[in-house]
């Protein structure tokens, strides 16, 4: 549902509470399913979506299995690269993964 607020704020992972399914599975359903639009794959499971609601608004992050983070631009004064940042990136064939 693109019109409910994206639930993170920044890089979360999840990857070692497997052990646990009750702990992460209504955010891990939130993070995939809530504010954001899906912009493309890179592999099997590695998504990029753009926040459409909620603090994040504009910028895109990248879901991966056990692990979601937003998309860092070493350009970027945000936290997390904006929409425009990541476009410019993936025209010119930057590799994808954080420019730290």
């Amino acid at each position: 549902m693109p019109s409910q607020p994206f639930p993170l704020e920044e890089e979360w992972q999840w990857e070692y509470d497997y052990y646990d399914h009750s702990r992460h599975s209504f955010l891990l359903h939130q993070t995939y399913q809530h504010g954001s639009v899906l912009l493309g794959s890179d592999r099997c499971g590695k998504y990029w979506t753009l926040v459409v609601t909620g603090p994040q608004r504009g910028r895109v992050w990248w879901l991966r299995d056990g692990c979601a983070a937003p998309y860092a631009d070493s350009l970027s004064a945000l936290p997390g690269g904006d929409f425009l940042h990541w476009v410019r990136d993936w025209h010119v064939g930057q590799d994808w993964w954080r420019a730290e």
